[in-house]
């Protein structure tokens, strides 16, 4: 699962995420930002997602 996360983050980004000599400092944590930004709102989506019976 890591191999594919840092393949598809080393296409977008066209760095070799496998390299740690390759990466800037600060990039590492805007993945984990986008990352949480990612599942966050996955989260909310479902969460949000409830129908609620309307009260007669």
């Amino acid at each position: 699962m890591v191999d594919l996360m840092l393949k598809i983050f080393s296409a977008i980004s066209g760095m070799n995420m496998r390299d740690h000599h390759d990466i800037p400092f600060a990039m590492p944590l805007l993945f984990m930002i986008f990352m949480g930004f990612i599942i966050t709102i996955t989260v909310l989506h479902f969460i949000g997602d409830k129908e609620e019976e309307p009260s007669e």
